[in-house]
C-alpha cells in the first residue's frame, strides 16, 4: 500500500513538473513590444496620406519579434482574426504582387493585390497578409517597391468584401522605415 501511495505521489509530481517552467518572474515582461507611440519615418514608397499629419499608434509591432514568433503571430492573426480587428500592426517581410483573373481564366493586370510575405525561421514555409495603401493615388508599379524586396508596412487589420467573399487585410496602410 505504501508503495502505491509513493508511486501515485511521484506520478502527480511528474505531471506537475512541466508546469513549473511556465511561470515567469515578476520582473519579466509579459509580452513583446506591442505598443509604440513613435511614428515611423516614411520610406521611398507611399507614406502616410497627406491628410494624416501623424502616424497612428502601433498596437502590435511584429518587427521586434524573432522570426519564429512573427510567423506564429501572423498564423494566429490569420487563423483567429477577430481579436486583431481594428488593431494597427507593423510588419516586415517580402513585397509580393498578385493579379486578378477574369471569369474566363485570363490574367487581369488591371487589378493588383499587394502582400507582405512572412517566412518561418527555416524559410521553408511562408504566409502572406494582403495590404491596401491609404494613398489611393498610388499607382503600381511606379509608387511601389520592387517585387521581392523587403518592406515594412503599417496598417489596420480589417475585413473587406469582394465578389461576395470576405477577406482579411491591413487597410489604410503605408510603408515605413525599418525599425
Amino acid at each position: 500500500m505504501k508503495k502505491q501511495t509513493l508511486s501515485a505521489l511521484l506520478a502527480a509530481l511528474t505531471a506537475l513538473l512541466p508546469l513549473a517552467g511556465c511561470g515567469g518572474s515578476a520582473d519579466a515582461p509579459s509580452a513583446p513590444s506591442i505598443s509604440s507611440s513613435q511614428p515611423p519615418a516614411a520610406s521611398s514608397g507611399p507614406a502616410l496620406p497627406e491628410s494624416q499629419s501623424e502616424a497612428p499608434a502601433v498596437d502590435l509591432d511584429l518587427t521586434t519579434l524573432s522570426s519564429t514568433m512573427v510567423f506564429a503571430e501572423v498564423s494566429n492573426l490569420l487563423y483567429d482574426p477577430i481579436p486583431y480587428l481594428g488593431k494597427t500592426v507593423r510588419m516586415q517581410g517580402e513585397f509580393s504582387v498578385d493579379h486578378a483573373y477574369t471569369m474566363e481564366g485570363e490574367l487581369d493586370l488591371s487589378e493588383n493585390y499587394f502582400y507582405c510575405i512572412i517566412e518561418d525561421a527555416l524559410a521553408c514555409c511562408a504566409q502572406g497578409l494582403e495590404f491596401s495603401l491609404a494613398d489611393s493615388t498610388a499607382v503600381y508599379p511606379a509608387d511601389y517597391p520592387e517585387e521581392g524586396s523587403q518592406i515594412t508596412v503599417v496598417g489596420t487589420v480589417e475585413f473587406f468584401e469582394e465578389n461576395g467573399f470576405r477577406h482579411l487585410r491591413l487597410g489604410n496602410a503605408y510603408f515605413s522605415e525599418e525599425k
